[in-house]
């Protein structure tokens, strides 16, 4: 990173601008920005590898897990996508045009939800399938 001497061009980054009133500090701004783009890369290509994994080893294609996964996939691009545009300007990041807006700032947001809503069915019917078999008061009345 930056040693204690040296200082940012604040002309490659038009997020070091300070501006008033604003809560963090525009190199704090700069390094969480840093960090959750890495960290969003890493779960991209963990995603990615398991994906990749499923398709050699054979397992069926369309599932639960892969469903999971292409979900997980998807949101990782999307926030790296976005999180890499606030290193160029912020300003322009945070104005995009409406499609764009949408698939970045929104789209994510839906994807959770589908991702919880695909989590919620799958616990629903492993209970399910659980109960049925090892419910006591079905197995009592069996011959």
């Amino acid at each position: 990173m930056l040693s204690a001497g040296e200082e940012v061009e604040s002309h490659l980054f038009t997020s070091l601008e300070e501006s008033p009133g604003a809560a963090i500090s525009p190199t704090l701004e700069l390094g969480l920005t840093a960090v959750y783009t890495v960290l969003y890369c890493v779960l991209f290509a963990f995603v990615y590898l398991q994906l990749w994994l499923i398709l050699h080893y054979g397992h069926k294609r369309f599932s639960y897990q892969s469903v999971f996964l292409f979900l997980c996939l998807l949101w990782a691009a999307l926030r790296t996508t976005l999180f890499s545009f606030y290193f160029r300007n912020v300003v322009q990041a945070n104005r995009l045009q409406p499609l764009a807006y949408w698939l970045l700032y929104c789209c994510p947001v839906c994807l959770q939800f589908f991702t919880l809503c695909l989590l919620n069915l799958y616990f629903t019917q492993v209970m399910f399938k659980a109960k049925a078999k090892y419910s006591p008061e079905l197995t009592k009345y069996r011959i």
